[in-house]
């Protein structure tokens, strides 16, 4: 009887050291090409998520410009302009501006104006010098407000106006403009008194708009112009002188756009006292459409020699109460260096106001 083979006997041999070194070499290229893939994701998304923050950012600063910029002029007299204190007795009036700037009026200033545009006057960042821009337009809230009495540091308002609460609400450091006739003047609000109703307008306020010793531009100046009975049709309204420029000295490696109300305390002056509306931006830059009769020239930078009349209004000067449209340029950057080429993401922003209160007439209001 034929014997039967004998069934094989498993080898006792495992993976050689070859293969094991193979087969680690291999899973370390796919697990190395998987994590690179992963990394240039995370770095992508990365990335993205700075660009995003930047255009965000960007876009939430320039839209509250063109919302201020769009009230420009409205509910100021049809010279787009505020008397304030000149002449004898009259010192300089304070301007808001970045830090480290002392911006002040001129002798050769007796109003200012709706538009005041600063060229050049702001930080210099990358080598390019940032411009400012301040801007007035009356508070709809609070308009041609009758007064019952008018001195030379304080009126009344009529009754029916709730200074304590409401749109009504007035607080030291808003300012007023108070007119009679074609006369007016420019103060800020130091004292509420609101069971009396009464406005005090100090001397010593942060602007230096309270001047009751000055010759031109004051209360004082105002009584004295319109005598008799000087509360009667004598009109108080609210306005608000809104600043833009950047701030490159809190944090120089992160500028911010700053929006500023009025000076923000009603004494004591401070540049400081801005409101950042987007960070991170490296350039601010402004132009302005004139209408001057004639050649009607197209953004103008407002330099001081288009100011003095060897620029793009020559032979004359380029008049701020003539501006009716403003060119904004916004430019801002990443937070970090985006890869793979380590350099910062920038987008500029750019558009064109009309100022409502400067750029459109009613023809049929008389």
């Amino acid at each position: 009887m034929p014997s039967t083979p004998a069934p094989p006997i498993p080898s006792d041999r495992g993976y050689s050291l070859i293969e094991l070194l193979i087969s680690m070499a291999l899973l370390t290229v796919i697990m190395g090409a998987t994590l690179g893939g992963l990394s240039d994701i995370m770095k992508g998304n990365a990335s993205i998520m700075m660009i995003s923050s930047t255009n965000n950012t960007l876009r939430g600063g320039v839209d509250l410009m063109i919302r201020d910029l769009l009230q420009v002029g409205s509910g100021l007299p049809a010279s787009h302009s505020i008397a304030i204190p000149s002449g004898l007795g009259a010192t300089p009036v304070r301007l808001p501006g970045p830090p480290g700037s002392a911006f002040v009026t001129t002798a050769a200033d007796f109003t200012l104006p709706a538009v005041m545009p600063r060229a050049g006057a702001g930080p210099v960042i990358d080598g390019v010098a940032t411009d400012v821009l301040s801007v007035i337009m009356a508070d709809n809230a609070f308009l041609d407000q009758a007064l019952t009495a008018v001195t030379s540091s304080y009126v009344d308002v009529a009754a029916g106006v709730n200074l304590a609460s409401g749109p009504d609400r007035v607080a030291p450091g808003q300012l007023m403009i108070i007119s009679k006739g074609s006369f007016n003047t420019l103060v800020q609000v130091t004292a509420v008194d609101t069971a009396a109703r009464r406005l005090t307008f100090a001397d010593g306020d942060s602007l230096n708009l309270n001047q009751s010793g000055a010759a031109n531009g004051s209360l004082a100046a105002l009584n004295a112009q319109v005598p008799v009975n000087a509360a009667a049709n004598t009109l108080i309204s609210r306005v608000r002188m809104v600043t833009y420029y950047i701030d490159a000295a809190l944090d120089p490696n992160r500028p911010r756009l700053v929006r500023r109300l009025n000076n923000g305390h009603e004494t004591s002056f401070d540049n400081t006292l801005g409101t950042a509306v987007a960070f991170d931006t490296v350039d601010l830059q402004f132009g302005f459409d004139i209408s001057n009769g004639t050649g009607n020239p197209g953004n103008v930078e407002m330099t001081a020699a288009d100011m003095a009349g060897g620029g793009a209004c020559t032979p004359n000067p380029c008049g701020r109460t003539q501006v009716r449209k403003v060119n904004v340029e916004v430019t801002g950057r990443s937070v970090d260096r985006l890869p793979p080429a380590n350099q910062y993401f920038k987008n500029t922003l750019k558009s064109q106001v009309s100022l409502r209160g400067m750029a459109f007439v009613d023809k049929y209001r008389s």
